[in-house]
Parts: structure tokens; C-alpha cells; sequence
């Protein structure tokens, strides 16, 4: 097999909601723990890169990187092979920072092993999960590592834009003189404009580029992305397009499950009238994909559990719109439904807790659904 370029120019190091550091090297990679400070010979990373060397697919790689060109990831897509260099050099060219998971949203899909915001809440739902513990002085973790060869940093979090420490890696690559090399892009719930001195540091870079999370518009992203406000969310996206001292580049990701579904014709009507652009005008592409079942929302409100009454009248809705990126594998999702109504169970507690209604906020296909009185 051809050697996977992030084998060895690759690294991700992420936190755990207990505050412990943890690496791969790429995010769809199993991530080891470490203690920091980190380096490119790291025990687990060489035994990844022996494996490939030696013809083998690690264990640890998600499935999806068996399959040549996979494009289920929206940074993956957008960020082509052709930011590579033609090298075999053994440094680090692309690094994902995942170190804080502060954030000022309590989405409906997320918990504390992302989200510090779900610490007062997420017990309600499953009362063993700990509580998310901060990373504290993460640069530790990067510090001894040469990013002399750097091209692409990525930020994620939580929300990498509340996160301050992240300018601390930005200040050292422009010590070394490095940034006017790099490309940053940030995956973004959009709530959060950046303060004078990271636009300043962004201004030195190759571009940014936003992942703006924006999974619906105006009620049901309020209540999918709570307590965002979507009014809030349009300045800021008006604000990143007048940036002038760089280039900004704009892309969308609409993450659907049962309570946001039939919220996509809207959202899409919205997208075409809008036609969003970065500040410098390139075309900003939007991403469709589904939810996951990583945390007791991301499991509750999974395409599979759609009600079955529903499942025609989505299908006709998905086909209209499969020209955008990642319909296609939502139409594959509603085939074999569940019978479950744990969705719904899980909305009415949402709703006890935080005083919503999500049969006022979500699409009213759901408002027929209602448990109790």
C-alpha cells in the first residue's frame, strides 16, 4: 500500500474531558495518551509509521481510509492533496490542535467529552460521565515539537475561538517565520468573532478558513445550537466577509439527525438567496452529514430513529436536494429505520430543563409527536 502522507507528516493531539493529552496522527486515527512534552519519535506514532512501512493498514485507522480518496470529512474535502509538498521529508506539515474543549454552547448532539458548557447539564441524561476538565499551559504539549515545515494548522475544540492559548502557537510560528506559509482553519459554532491580535496574526498567514457549524436557521438552530442566536451568527458571518487584512475563507457544515431533518429545504433556501462568500469572494461550499452516536444526543436523535411515518415524505424531500455534497449518504441512513422513540424522550427532558418547546422550534413534522398531555 502507499504509505499515508500523515504517517509521516501528519499529527493530531487532542484533550480528553478528564484533562489528559492524547495523539494520533490524523482525527479519524485512535488517539494514544502521552504525557507532554511530545515529539515526532513519540513510541505510538513510530509503531503506526512501522506498520506502514511494512505494507499494513494500523489497526487504528478508521475503515473509511481503506476507501482511496474518501471524502467523508468536510476539512479532508476542502483541503486538497495539493497543499502537500512533493516531499519525503520526515517533519510535521499538517497539525490538528483539538487541546481545549471550552465552549460556550450546550448543542443538542454534544456532552462534556467536547463542550464544557454541558457540565451543569449533561448528568440529567447520563449521571456517570465525568465532568470536562480543562487542559491547563497546553503549548507544553507542542512546544519541543519543529514545525519548521508547517503548512496547515487546524483548530477544534469545543470552541477554538474562545480559546486563547491557540494565539500562543500562531505567536511562535510567526517568531520563527513561519506563519506566511501556513494555512489555519478553525471548525467554528460562529457565535465567537476573534479578538484585534488574532485577525492581526491571521493577517501573516497563507488564509483562513472557517468551518462555520450551522446545522439550521433561525429556530431550530437556536434550539439545536442552544443558546446561540441566529441573528448573532449572521453579523458575525458579515463580519468575517469585511475582513480586509486577509484572506478569509468561508465554509458551511449542516451536521442533520430526527430533530433537524426537515429544516433543510429552509436552510437551503437561505444558502442559494444568501450565496455566501469569503471576504476575498471565493464561493463558500456547504456539507451535509449526519450525526453521530457519540454522546446520549448524538445516539438519540440519529437518522435511524426517525419515525417510520416520516420516512416517505423525507426521502421525496432528500432527492430534490441531492446535488449537495453528503445528501446522498443521509438518503442511505433513513433506509432501515428504528422503532424508537427515544428522540422524542430526549427532547421533552431537554425541554423540562432549559424552558424550550421543540415543537415551536423544530420543523412542525415533529409537533404530531408529543409524549404525555
Amino acid at each position: 500500500m502507499t504509505l499515508c502522507k500523515y504517517a509521516e507528516q501528519g499529527l493530531f493531539i487532542s484533550s480528553t474531558s478528564e484533562g489528559h493529552s492524547q495523539v494520533a496522527m490524523c482525527c479519524w486515527q485512535s488517539r494514544e495518551k502521552f504525557i507532554p512534552p511530545l515529539r515526532y519519535d513519540n513510541g505510538y506514532l513510530n509503531k503506526l509509521r512501522t506498520d506502514f512501512q511494512q505494507g499494513k493498514l494500523p489497526s487504528q485507522c478508521n475503515h473509511y481510509c481503506s476507501i482511496s480518496g474518501h471524502g467523508s470529512n468536510e476539512r479532508e474535502y476542502s483541503l486538497s492533496d495539493s497543499l502537500w509538498p512533493e516531499s519525503d521529508e520526515k517533519k510535521i506539515v499538517k497539525l490538528h490542535l483539538e487541546q481545549s474543549l471550552t465552549c460556550n454552547l450546550k448543542c443538542i448532539s454534544c456532552g462534556p467529552n467536547w463542550s464544557s458548557a454541558w457540565n451543569s447539564d449533561y448528568h440529567h441524561f447520563d449521571s456517570s460521565y465525568p465532568p470536562n476538565l480543562l487542559y491547563k499551559n497546553p503549548e507544553k504539549v507542542w512546544q519541543h515539537l519543529d514545525l519548521s515545515s508547517l503548512i496547515h494548522l487546524q483548530f477544534t475544540g469545543g470552541e477554538p475561538l474562545l480559546n486563547k492559548d491557540n494565539k500562543k502557537i500562531l505567536q511562535h510560528l510567526n517568531n520563527i517565520g513561519r506563519l506566511p506559509n501556513v494555512c489555519i482553519s478553525y471548525n467554528t459554532n460562529a457565535t465567537v468573532f476573534p479578538d484585534k491580535e488574532t485577525i492581526q496574526l491571521w493577517s501573516k498567514a497563507k488564509f483562513v478558513r472557517l468551518f462555520l457549524s450551522l446545522d439550521g436557521i433561525e429556530s431550530t438552530f437556536e434550539y439545536t445550537r442552544y443558546p446561540a442566536k441566529w441573528e448573532q451568527v449572521l453579523e458575525n458571518i458579515r463580519k468575517f466577509q469585511a475582513i480586509t487584512e486577509c484572506c478569509v475563507i468561508i465554509e458551511v457544515t449542516f451536521t442533520t439527525g430526527v430533530h433537524n431533518l426537515f429544516n433543510l429545504p429552509d436552510f437551503f433556501e437561505w444558502w442559494e438567496n444568501t450565496k455566501i462568500t469569503g471576504s476575498h469572494g471565493d464561493e463558500s461550499k456547504v456539507f451535509i452529514k449526519q450525526i453521530e452516536a457519540v454522546t446520549h444526543g448524538g445516539k438519540s436523535l440519529r437518522l435511524k430513529n426517525l419515525p417510520s411515518s416520516l420516512q416517505s415524505q423525507a426521502i421525496e424531500m432528500l432527492q430534490h436536494y441531492s446535488n449537495y455534497r453528503g445528501v446522498n449518504g443521509i438518503l442511505k441512513a433513513i433506509q432501515n429505520l428504528n422503532q424508537t422513540n427515544s428522540w422524542l424522550e430526549y427532547l421533552i427532558k431537554l425541554d423540562e430543563i432549559r424552558n424550550t418547546n421543540f415543537r415551536k422550534q423544530l420543523p412542525n413534522q415533529l409537533s404530531q409527536f408529543y409524549l404525555g398531555d
